[in-house]
């Protein structure tokens, strides 16, 4: 056996055995499951990529088609006024295109996914879905229920598109209460 010294921090030397070389077979076999696992990895890295990109590819296309339809959403209210405004001295052929092309414009709203709400009297105000322009006092729904809808709201896929105007109650009148308030003084 070949014993070779090295010197160790106390001054003394250490002996050092030499390896017996390793079996080639074995020496093999472990490089080759090292580059299975290495290949396996990088397949695994390639299919997470392609599902990423795809991922990334379809929301932009979303957030595109999202975009396009906002800007469509005032037309569409402008749309439905002018069916609603139509006067009734208006020839019949004015009324059906109108109204035909009103329905085209909900059935392209429909094929990208995009639905209309639009809150009910007396609904609880949701600040993700409405926006309130204006609050009133209402003795018949309590504070913070929705009155009216000024206009509908839109909802894509997965986002509202647009938040639906309304006018929310403050409750009982300001007025009463305080002519109340005097009045129990009094």
């Amino acid at each position: 056996m070949n014993e070779e010294h090295e010197q160790v921090e106390g001054g003394q030397p250490e002996a050092v055995e030499e390896q017996a070389p390793e079996d080639p077979i074995a020496l093999l076999a472990r490089e080759r499951d090292e580059m299975k696992a290495i290949a396996q990895r990088a397949q695994a890295d390639l299919v997470n990529y392609k599902r990423r990109a795809e991922e990334e590819r379809w929301a932009l296309a979303r957030s595109a088609s999202n975009g396009v339809v906002s800007k469509l959403l005032p037309i569409v209210d402008d749309l439905q006024r002018a069916v609603e405004s139509l006067p009734d001295d208006a020839p019949e052929s004015w009324r059906s295109g109108l109204r035909l092309v009103s329905q085209n414009m909900h059935a392209l709203l429909e094929s990208e996914g995009v639905t209309r709400f639009e809150p009910a009297p007396g609904d609880p105000f949701d600040p993700a879905e409405q926006e309130a322009l204006v609050s009133q006092p209402s003795a018949e729904h309590p504070s913070g229920a929705v009155l009216t809808t000024i206009s509908a709201g839109y909802r894509g896929r997965d986002r509202v598109l647009r938040a639906a105007q309304v006018v929310v109650s403050r409750g009982a009148a300001e007025e009463d209460a305080t002519t109340n308030d005097s009045q129990a003084k009094e």
